[in-house]
């Protein structure tokens, strides 16, 4: 790598702008611990020749057009122009938040995965418009005991899930045995099992303050009876492509009905999970990277700009892949979890090197 040479520029300075809440940054500078790692961050971006800026939108001075932040480095806050490239690593549900992004984008900053929290009914009805997609989309439907029947008459089971929670939280699934209909909870990290009435479905989720979708249940693979999906690294790197960084195993605890390792399920390397199941690692590997691509292309389409996402995608017992869910702010944790380092610091690192080229190519080339 050559001579470190700040770029110049007439918006800002040779920075890559990284949204964050305040608390967190505040939290990162003393030391805490948190899944972000701002010291991949920072090294992407040297490596390219430039410096990352980690601020909250409570932080910006509109009239200066400055914002109070952190370089991931010295602890100590300070005020610098605004970044003319921002990842956007917080969450923008509020009606504020909202108006900030848009302040940003009126003032010519380029702030990707603006809209990083959006509902799993919006992003099905997104890929869904795409022929080539359909297949490997759950059939999925706004809830009501109608979908419901609808759903159990042609499937083992149906899942009802809140349309914008995250880490499994919420999670039901509903199934169908010796004529009765049942119904399986997450609680605490057991799972609670009762039996119910289907046309007084909306009874299940009332008080839950969310609104939910039924989904239908896939026949997952597993391992040791447990069942798995993957977690699948989405993100476009320096040349601006989109690639697959990584992909790795989720497999949930005994007995549970969701992955997720918020619900006490454990990571596994891909390639030990296709090879326990008698694939050929490179060729299942291509299959869902070459999805996970033709995802990420359909939701830029319609949620620009986006540089990097974590997509759940799982494979049934006949070695088809399905789309499950796609999150806009990836923990990244299930790479290291998984002893996969070099990947997890890969997931941090590559967003940044997309941010340089953006930079550059505003001002015409390096």
């Amino acid at each position: 790598m050559g001579v470190y040479r700040p770029l110049i520029r007439l918006g800002g300075e040779a920075m890559i702008g990284m949204l964050y809440p305040r608390t967190l940054i505040s939290s990162l500078m003393k030391g805490g611990r948190s899944f972000e790692k701002p010291d991949f961050y920072v090294q992407a971006a040297r490596e390219a020749g430039e410096e990352m800026w980690f601020f909250s939108l409570v932080d910006i001075d509109w009239k200066e057009g400055t914002a109070r932040g952190w370089n991931g480095v010295d602890p100590v806050w300070k005020r610098r122009p605004i970044p003319d490239v921002i990842l956007n690593r917080t969450r923008t549900t509020r009606a504020s938040a909202r108006r900030s992004i848009l302040r940003l984008k009126r003032m010519g900053k380029l702030v990707c995965n603006e809209r990083n929290v959006v509902s799993k009914l919006t992003i099905h009805r997104i890929l869904a418009k795409e022929p080539a997609l359909q297949p490997y989309l759950p059939e999925t439907a706004s809830l009501t005991a109608r979908a419901v029947n609808d759903l159990l008459t042609a499937n083992r089971n149906v899942f009802l899930k809140p349309s914008r929670a995250s880490v499994g939280n919420g999670i039901i699934r509903i199934s169908r045995a010796g004529g009765a209909t049942y119904a399986e909870v997450n609680r605490l990290g057991r799972t609670e099992r009762k039996r119910i009435d289907v046309r007084r479905i909306a009874a299940l989720v009332k008080g839950r303050r969310r609104n939910y979708l039924v989904q239908q249940g896939i026949p997952l693979m597993k391992y040791r009876g447990r069942p798995v999906d993957f977690r699948v690294s989405i993100q476009r790197g320096a040349d601006g492509n989109w690639q697959c960084t990584g992909m790795v195993g989720k497999v949930a605890r005994k007995r549970a009905i969701v992955t997720n390792l918020h619900c006490g399920g454990t990571s596994m390397k891909a390639v030990e999970l296709f090879r326990e199941w008698g694939w050929n690692p490179a060729e299942v590997e291509a299959r869902v990277a070459a999805l996970g691509v033709s995802i990420a292309s359909a939701l830029e389409r319609e949620l620009p700009p986006i540089a990097d996402l974590g997509l759940d995608i799982a494979l049934d017992d006949q070695g088809h892949p399905w789309f499950i869910e796609s999150n806009f702010r990836d923990l990244r944790i299930t790479f290291r979890n998984a002893g996969d380092r070099q990947t997890w610091a890969a997931t941090f690192q590559n967003p940044v090197r997309y941010a340089a080229a953006l930079l550059r190519s505003r001002e015409g080339g390096a």
